[in-house]
């Protein structure tokens, strides 16, 4: 027997709401365990804490959720390309702030890469600060952190972040396992292949779940903005001759030799390689951009024809999406 229950936190109740609420975006079955785990419930009773009961809601309540969900199909459908196109945009007519947003990004993908190679690091305007040796105690502090956030993922059913969990404390293990020169030339790859991820996540918070903070407040949409600028600015620097980063090759200020400096001249990494490796990661976050496009579109149409009177059937895509682990 398959039951459907009466959200316990906004009392909204439809025929095909089978796992999470389709108002408030609740996951029964992690309320359910929280209410199984906490000290302050008493069961009194072996029946499942679900209901059977007809939807009490009126039509222009439906109407209004419904309308909602069509709303954030749209959303959903333009706003990562249009984002990208303001990116476009901005590094074209406003260089300079498209410059001091990537500048961040990059610092941070450089301070990122650090931790995971076992070095402490602090990014700031411009320039990251880092331990020159390495601390076996952050990387163990970070290791413990990183397993009970997997944990938690894993008690609240949260499989998407239980993996990323995991994913991170195997890039831990493995940066630390790297020579100290290895370690050094990843850090400064870091710079501007980490602001190609550390943009990617920006722009993957629009798909924030409803109840989040990100959402709630708006957020996700300044988010996604300056992810998208970070990404195309650097995109920019590394797409099509070489005249474009020519400039920093042999480059040295107040902070030392430029990244592209080292990694040419210290490191021994040939130009076309350099950038055939910054490319290689850009395109791998482009195809991660497209994967979480798809399921975003995909799981707003699920949400809207479960909302639409009359729509009981489901295609196959939906129900491939409403099962996927990734959204749980």
């Amino acid at each position: 027997m398959k039951y459907r229950m009466e959200c316990p936190k906004c009392h909204f109740d439809h025929p095909l709401q089978t796992g999470e609420c389709l108002r408030c975006g609740i996951v029964f079955s992690k309320y359910l365990a929280y209410l199984a785990t906490s000290p302050a419930t008493v069961t009194t009773s072996t029946t499942p804490a679900v209901t059977n009961i007809e939807p009490s809601m009126s039509g222009e309540d439906k109407r209004a959720l419904w309308q909602k969900a069509s709303r954030e199909l749209t959303c959903r459908a333009f706003a990562l390309p249009g984002a990208l196109l303001v990116g476009w945009l901005t590094v074209r007519i406003m260089p300079m702030l498209a410059d001091m947003l990537r500048m961040w990004t990059h610092e941070i993908g450089h301070g990122v890469t650090a931790w995971l190679c076992g070095y402490p690091a602090l990014p700031t305007a411009w320039i990251t600060i880092r331990s020159p040796e390495r601390v076996p105690t952050a990387s163990f502090l970070l290791a413990a952190a990183l397993a009970f956030a997997g944990y938690v993922a894993w008690r609240l059913g949260r499989w998407f972040w239980l993996g990323a969990s995991a994913l991170v404390l195997l890039l831990l293990l493995a940066g630390n396992f790297r020579s100290a020169s290895r370690a050094e030339c990843l850090i400064t790859f870091g710079g501007d292949a980490g602001s190609f991820v550390v943009a990617t996540i920006l722009m993957a918070t629009f798909y924030a779940r409803r109840e989040s903070a990100v959402r709630q407040k708006q957020l996700r949409w300044v988010l996604l903005v300056i992810g998208a600028i970070a990404f195309m600015d650097t995109y920019a620097t590394w797409s099509g001759g070489y005249e474009k980063f020519a400039l920093w090759l042999d480059g040295i200020d107040e902070r030392g030799p430029t990244d592209l400096a080292l990694l040419t001249q210290l490191y021994g990494w040939g130009i076309g390689e350099m950038q055939a490796r910054f490319l290689k990661v850009a395109h791998l976050c482009f195809l991660t951009m497209a994967a979480m496009y798809t399921a975003g579109i995909a799981q707003a149409i699920r949400q809207k024809a479960a909302l639409e009177p009359g729509g009981a059937h489901k295609s196959l895509l939906e129900h491939l999406v409403e099962t996927s682990p990734f959204w749980s």
